[in-house]
């Protein structure tokens, strides 16, 4: 199961989409796909899951959100924001 560390969180106000690591307090732009896979690491969905939300809630294939959301996780991991809990 994905989930974000807890020294960062995310926000959405109109229609920014921002990724706040509390501990530095550095803010990263998030684009609204890398928003929603985030939204849905919150620790009850596997990375499967969140790959079969991204692909019905956006015009991408499962090749595409694969590509993107294993980019994301792997500059997230490195970062210690974001890890799989094992659920």
């Amino acid at each position: 199961m994905m989930a974000l560390a807890d020294t960062v969180s995310i926000k959405r106000d109109e229609d920014n989409f921002m990724l706040f690591d509390n501990i530095s307090g550095n803010i990263y732009r998030l684009n609204e796909l890398s928003f929603e896979i985030l939204s849905l690491c919150d620790g009850k969905n596997t990375g499967e899951e969140i790959l079969l939300s991204i692909t019905k809630n956006f015009d991408v294939t499962i090749t595409e959100a694969e590509k993107d959301f294993k980019r994301l996780m792997q500059i997230l991991s490195e970062k210690n924001y974001i890890y799989d809990n094992g659920n």
